[in-house]
């Protein structure tokens, strides 16, 4: 990521060698595990496997594969940029989701989640340290980018059963006839497709017009074909506070816009479960004022938070799913115990670490990651990759409103809002050391 800074490695056309290819090997290899998933197309049809077991062998093992070949990149490159990352708040984020581990009810449950995350996270790190500069690094996004597309156009026509949703799905027959491609849901294609469309508006800028025009045409036609209301609604949102961010002159009056505006989505969406004022509002001007049924999720996460679990939580991704849950409190009289997540980023990290956890994840993922682009805006070289990065975090922080896409495991979209919150603080560490 440092590379980028160095404005006459921008647009170097370096010859192939082995170091290039190694690079580009392991950085397609990373994000089509994560994008792309060693499970696409996956059936609905059955039951979802029990959240209690021992998880999928199969990505423990290719994760930790993937996991020991970078750091053997890392040492043999000496790629000491990795350590840029451990700023304060992520250490101390990191350490409190530990301690929450031991105060869970499924310690074990937790402590393999947690790993896990770190996996992930050092993955995301040192996969921004693979390409060579500007170049390399559109040139790889476009390649996935188009490799992502493909695929989940190619399952809708040749694989329909497994690409689209149907009246057969296990748990949500409602969306039949919902795009989703690769996807497990079609609220994750939905928010992997407007991603993409930032990634095609990148390429766009940096690279090739015609090459980022085509992302963002395939991007945008499917996103419409996902039917997905939320991820939808979110993109416009995202894109216009980006534009304020990115355009602001004073700093302070960007990052307030747009950490002010994910406060109020909040208020408007779980505050409105307790707010009747606001309750009347949505009642008002919205036919669906319960969020498809997530009101219900919320207050029954409410509920369990304040029983008790204000500050440790249930433990790192430790709750939804678990025998505790599914059965324990079967008889509390709603059916959001069977849910697979708070369908809140936000309400889920409080939920499984409590407020401690919450405030320093919200610092380490929202606070700083702004606070790092108004140290590198004026860096023309830079501000093409500056501007992606900033779309996706944005786009991230509000989607998660509705969605519990947060430290979610092996997740495409909390992979891509991980490259955002990385890249920023890569670009801020670099213009400082310069």
């Amino acid at each position: 990521m440092t590379h980028f800074v160095a404005s006459d490695t921008l647009l170097d056309h370096d010859r192939p060698d082995a170091s290039t290819a190694i690079r580009t090997v392991l950085f397609l290899a990373v994000l089509a595990l994560m994008w792309i998933s060693l499970h696409p197309y996956p059936s609905l049809e059955d039951a979802p496997a029990p959240t209690s077991d021992g998880g999928d062998k199969l990505n423990q093992i290719v994760f930790s594969g993937m996991f020991v070949a970078l750091l053997a990149w890392t040492y043999f490159n000496k790629a000491d940029g990795l350590r840029l990352l451990l700023r304060p708040a992520l250490v101390a984020m990191l350490a409190w989701f530990a301690i929450s581990i031991v105060f869970s009810w499924e310690p074990a449950l937790a402590l393999r989640r947690f790993v896990f995350a770190v996996i992930v996270l050092t993955l995301c790190g040192i996969t921004l340290l693979l390409p060579k500069n500007l170049r390399h690094f559109s040139d790889l996004m476009a390649v996935v980018a188009l490799a992502v597309l493909a695929l989940c156009y190619l399952g809708v026509v040749f694989f329909p059963a497994n690409a689209i949703h149907h009246a057969t799905d296990f748990l949500e027959p409602e969306h039949d006839g919902s795009w989703r491609g690769i996807f497990a849901h079609k609220n994750q294609a939905a928010s992997m497709m407007v991603m993409l469309f930032f990634i095609g508006l990148f390429v766009a800028r940096a690279r090739s017009r015609g090459l980022g025009a085509l992302i963002i045409v395939l991007s945008l036609v499917f996103l419409v074909f996902t039917r997905s209301k939320t991820p939808i609604g979110m993109f416009p949102l995202a894109m216009i506070v980006a534009a304020i961010v990115t355009n602001a002159r004073k700093p302070m009056v960007g990052i307030s816009v747009a950490l002010g505006v994910g406060i109020v989505l909040n208020l408007f969406t779980v505050g409105s479960v307790y707010i009747d004022p606001i309750r009347q509002v949505l009642d008002a001007v919205m036919s669906d004022s319960s969020f498809t049924g997530r009101t219900d999720i919320w207050k029954f996460a409410i509920g369990e938070l304040g029983g008790g679990r204000l500050i440790t939580g249930y433990g790192f991704g430790a709750f939804w799913g678990t025998e505790q849950v599914v059965f324990g409190l079967s008889g509390s009289g709603t059916w959001a115990t069977a849910a697979t997540d708070a369908h809140n980023s936000y309400l889920n990290i409080a939920l499984t670490t409590g407020l401690p956890g919450l405030l320093l994840a919200c610092i380490w993922f929202a606070v700083l990651p702004l606070s790092d682009y108004y140290r590198i805006r004026d860096d023309g070289n830079v501000q093409p990759l500056a501007t992606l990065f900033v779309q996706m975090l944005i786009y991230g922080l509000y989607v998660s409103v509705v969605e519990g896409m947060m430290f979610q495991q092996g997740g495409e979209i909390w992979f891509t809002f991980m490259l955002a919150v990385f890249g920023l603080r890569y670009l801020s560490a670099a213009r400082i050391r310069s």
